[in-house]
């Protein structure tokens, strides 16, 4: 059994105060896992390692927070883990395109760890400069061979601006990805993946001219992307508002399952810019939101019914559908139903997904531990 102690702080003007009263019940954690607001996240930072210095901290900004404490935002929520797992974490400094130069950190993390049965990766890479996916194969290639599953987010803010900020032990990384191998001593560790978006309609399309690096599609069969996207909302295309990208992202199919990509942007020349890479060849559809209330309790079904004795619960729930809550009022029914469920839970709301090697959007993750 995880032995699990939680904290928050709101203490607002003071903000080694605010780390002291989130702390307060925590003895000597092995690890540190810290959400907060992007204002006053790197003082939070700091201060953590500084008070526990042989505690691995590893922590990202983020929109809203979740789990044991309520929902709130511009608030510091802690997790600390004192008994029942190793732990074993690092950093790459600049997730780019040169992020697979350190693939040897994560070797010697699973070096650290020894024997990984039951080990998962759970990593927080910064947002805005499409490094979720370099971060993933540098990851994956050394994991991959182990069947160390990755469990991510990234980092997110107020949604006013674009500071958002990872930490590992007290050091601060705006161009980094964050990541620590867990092993659960006692018991299994679960991935889930919730999708609460389904097909506009019965229609798929063809990626046929994309560009992966930058996360443009120009065209989805003979047609350019904005067209498709405009036809399937029965809209023309210079009727495309901002707001039907945040209700209708695109869904690309890979085998059996949908990932849901957000579209950011209208292009030139009709094309679409998203959050996440789709690769030319890729299956397309228009989504809308399904019966999301009954989804999510499909989800916490399955995951009470598979993990009878769960000792702790890591949510990763999208920004757009936190604010997709917000709008429908229904952030205060969602936290009741996770805590009830999940009483030792801590989550964060974050600007995209990952988990295994793929990067995604609109969709929350459970990382529960037996």
């Amino acid at each position: 059994m995880i032995k699990c102690t939680f904290g928050i702080g709101r203490n607002k003007d003071d903000a080694q105060l605010c780390v002291k009263e989130a702390v307060k019940d925590f003895k000597d954690p092995k690890l540190i896992v810290f959400f907060s607001d992007e204002y006053d996240f790197c003082d939070y930072a700091r201060i953590i390692h500084l008070l526990f210095p042989k505690s691995v901290s590893i922590g990202c900004s983020a929109y809203r927070l979740w789990g044991t404490y309520g929902s709130e935002k511009n608030v510091l929520k802690v997790l600390g883990i004192e008994d029942g797992i190793e732990v074993s974490a690092d950093v790459f400094p600049k997730a780019d395109n040169f992020a697979l130069t350190y693939a040897d950190r994560v070797k010697s993390c699973v070096d650290n760890i020894g024997d990984t049965e039951n080990t998962v990766c759970v990593e927080f890479t910064v947002p805005y400069k499409n490094y979720e996916e370099y971060a993933l194969v540098a990851l994956n290639s050394v994991l991959l061979r182990k069947e160390i599953p990755v469990i991510g987010g990234t980092a997110a803010n107020d949604n006013t601006t674009e500071n958002a900020y990872v930490a590992l032990n007290g050091e601060i990384y705006e161009d980094g990805c964050v990541f620590a191998l867990i092993k659960n001593l006692g018991g299994k560790v679960r991935l889930y993946r919730e999708n609460i978006y389904v097909p506009l309609t019965e229609r798929q399309f063809v990626t046929t001219k994309a560009n992966s690096v930058s996360r443009t599609v120009m065209r989805l069969g003979s047609k350019t992307a904005a067209e498709v996207y405009a036809s399937e909302l029965g809209i023309s295309v210079n009727e495309i508002k901002k707001e039907d990208f945040f209700y209708h992202p695109l869904g690309r199919r890979v085998g059996d399952e949908t990932y849901v990509t957000a579209i950011y942007e209208a292009g030139t020349n009709g094309s679409l810019k998203n959050l996440a890479r789709i690769h030319e060849g890729t299956d397309i559809s228009v989504m809308k939101v399904g019966d999301y209330k009954k989804i999510t309790e499909e989800t916490f079904a399955k995951i009470k019914r598979e993990n009878p004795d769960v000792s702790l619960v890591i949510l990763f729930n999208c920004l757009a559908r936190t604010i997709l809550y917000e709008d429908e009022n229904a952030v205060d029914d969602y936290q009741r139903r996770l805590v009830e469920e999940f009483p030792n839970s801590i989550g964060f709301s974050c600007c995209g997904e990952q988990m295994g090697t793929k990067h995604f959007n609109h969709t929350a993750l459970f990382l529960v531990f037996e």
